[in-house]
This record gives C-alpha cells, sequence and structure tokens, in this order.
C-alpha cells in the first residue's frame, strides 16, 4: 500500500486530459494542470508528480529528461523551480512494446469484476504483484500479460495497470487499470483517499475492544530498513479503524479499514496494539506461546502458514461514469480452514453483514 496526502483545505489544482494520436494506432496522454499555492517555489519534477496523478518522481524525471513536459510552453530542467499559477503541461508517450516481461501460462486469473477500463482480480496468497530482484517470473504481472488483456504503462513498463500493491503473503483483491486515463483517475483517488478498503486479519488475543482506531507515525524501523514502525518520529501519518467481528479463547476475527496506505500499515498497528496477526513471523510471535490452551485451537491456527490477512473489500468510483463500485474477495482455502477449525461455520453469516466502509 502506497499513498499520500498533504491534508490542507486548498482547492485541487486545475487539471485536464486529453488523448493525443500515437503511432501503432495506441494513445498518448496529455495532462494540463495549473501550479497550486502549496507547491509554489517547488522543483518541477516534484510538481509534476504531486499534480499529475499516477505519476511518481522517477518518471516525472524521466519525463522532463525525455522533453515531454512543458511549464507555461517552454522546456526547464528537473530542478527549475516552479510557480503558482504556471501551467504544466505532461505528454505521456503511448506505451511500447513490451519487452521482458514473461507470460506466465497455466495459472488462470480468479476475476472479480471487469468491464473495458478496469479489472480486479483475487491475488492468491504467496504471489509477489510484480517482478523484482529475485521473482521475474510467477508473479501476478506474468500473469496478466498471459492474460492477453491490454494495461495501462503509465506506472512503468514492468508494471501494467497496476494502482496499488499488496505483500506477497496477502491475499485478496487487488485493482488494475486498462488504460492510462482511467490510471489517472483511481491513482487520484488513492491520493486522495477516497478509495475504501477491508481487511480481514486474524488476530492474537481476543480481549481489544470491540471497535478502536489506531492512528501514529510511521516510518522505517531503526536498524531495519525492511520493517516499518508507528512508533517513530516522522511527518507521515497511518490511520487504521478496526471492529471485532467474532472472538475466541486465543484470537480474534477483525476487519480493519485503513484510511491511509503505508506499507505493512495495518500488521504494524495490530501488532503494536498487542495483538498481532497469526502467523506474521515480522511483527509478532506468529502463533500461541506454548503451553496455551485450548490444544484444538493452537493446532487450528497453525494451519495457516502465512501472515492472516486477506484484502477482502474495495470500493471506488468508477473513471468513466462516475458510479460508486464495490467488490469484494471471499477469503481463499488456508484462510477459510482456520476460520471453519476456529469459529465454525457462524463466521459466514457474520461476515454478510459487514460492510466495506463500516
Amino acid at each position: 500500500m502506497s499513498e499520500s496526502h498533504d491534508g490542507s483545505n486548498n482547492p485541487a489544482p486545475e487539471t485536464t486530459t486529453a488523448p493525443t494520436p500515437a503511432e501503432g494506432g495506441a494513445e498518448a496522454t496529455e495532462h494540463s494542470v495549473t501550479v497550486d499555492p502549496p507547491r509554489d517555489g517547488a522543483r518541477l519534477d516534484m510538481a509534476v508528480a504531486a499534480l499529475v496523478p499516477g505519476v511518481s518522481r522517477s518518471a516525472a524525471q524521466r519525463l522532463i529528461e525525455q522533453g515531454e513536459v512543458r511549464v507555461d510552453g517552454r522546456k526547464r530542467p528537473q530542478g527549475y523551480r516552479v510557480v503558482a499559477g504556471a501551467t504544466l503541461l505532461v505528454r505521456i508517450p503511448a506505451p511500447p512494446p513490451r519487452t521482458g516481461l514473461v507470460p506466465q501460462t497455466g495459472s488462470e486469473l480468479d476475476i472479480l469484476y471487469e468491464d473495458d477500463l478496469v479489472l480486479a482480480v483475487a491475488k492468491r496468497p504467496g504471489t509477489v504483484v510484480h517482478p523484482g530482484a529475485g521473482h521475474q517470473s510467477g508473479t501476478l504481472v506474468n500473469q496478466l500479460i498471459a492474460s492477453g488483456r491490454t494495461f495501462s504503462i503509465i506506472g512503468g513498463e514492468d508494471r501494467p495497470g497496476l494502482v496499488h500493491r499488496l505483500d506477497k503473503d496477502t491475499s485478496g483483491v487487488i485493482l488494475l487499470a486498462k488504460s492510462d486515463a482511467a490510471h489517472a483517475a483511481l491513482a487520484a483517488q488513492f491520493k486522495d483517499r477516497t478509495i475504501r478498503k477491508a481487511y480481514l486479519a486474524i488476530v492474537l488475543g481476543a480481549h481489544l475492544p470491540d471497535r478502536g482506531v489506531f492512528r501514529s507515525s510511521f516510518g522505517r524501523r531503526p536498524g531495519d530498513r525492511k520493517q516499518f514502525t508507528g512508533r517513530v518520529a516522522s511527518e507521515r501519518e497511518a490511520v487504521t479503524e478496526y471492529e471485532v467481528l467474532m472472538r475466541s479463547s486465543l484470537c480474534a476475527l477483525v476487519v480493519a479499514r485503513p484510511r491511509t496506505g503505508r506499507t505493512h500499515q495495518i500488521r504494524v498497528h495490530l501488532a503494536e496494539g498487542g495483538h498481532p496477526i497469526v502467523g506474521d513471523h515480522i511483527y509478532g510471535r506468529a502463533y500461541p506461546r506454548p503451553g496455551s490452551q485450548p490444544e484444538a485451537e493452537v493446532a487450528a491456527l497453525k494451519l495457516i502458514q502465512r501472515h492472516a490477512l486477506h484484502a477482502w473489500g474495495i470500493r471506488f468510483v468508477h473513471p468513466a461514469d462516475g458510479r460508486w463500485i464495490e467488490v469484494i474477495a471471499p477469503p481463499p482455502r488456508d484462510f477459510r480452514t482456520v476460520l471453519d477449525a476456529v469459529f465454525g461455520e457462524t463466521w459466514r453469516e457474520t461476515l454478510s453483514h459487514v460492510l466495506i466502509d463500516g
């Protein structure tokens, strides 16, 4: 998860988007944005990344170097300081033919929702979202390429369609864009925090309040850059709302609704709140302590060999017509097995009454 927002009350910058002809039948997109007061004096690359949805700072730097960015009609370097009221014209070229991404055949996508602009799939636990160090194949992106569909390329050639991500061992719904315009519209919703998400988590310990909110600063853990913590001085805020759905002797089933999108946010907040997610060896003790009773429940919790976190639902505004779309991903087999063993059949009825937005 990776979202940000400046939290100010300033009006949103004026933005227009239009397609432009490109070779090979594809279309480039042009974004005309007006520099707003908070960005007065900012570097050009940072202003482009902040004002054009779906464009990272590295992508902005690449576009500037390629001559695809104009400030009031003129090319400027990455470090140029923009002024409020200036017009930035950003042209995003049509995606080139993909190279280097290997289709993964024999693995069908688990499609939850699809139309001409948006695809939502259920990511299986253990699946890496996109290629990276040590994972050049077998990722969700490799499955997407094999499907033959066309996806946005605004986030990078190796991340077609990806508007957000899930950890390798987190299962559940993930949203994908089929065009750069759809990508920009969805990315804007993530940035403005209007998209709503709900996760199911099985946590250790049953004695947490029925409802609550974790609110903290958020950053990398000193001494281990791969881990995160809410106990660090940082200007970055993380907010997670939660609700207990069911309790047993040793654990609870909760629905977590992140209002920000920091990496590992839900796992960190629950662990540092005293209730780590079952199976999470990074941020908690993973399973009940030796000698915990009842033994049958201890054995049931050990049936899941990854952190018991599932992206259950997402709610967003459709980029074409403004309709609210809700997508639900039923828990996968390993998650269901634990729920059945601990809570019996009653969890299904309980879950049927849960809302994505609370």
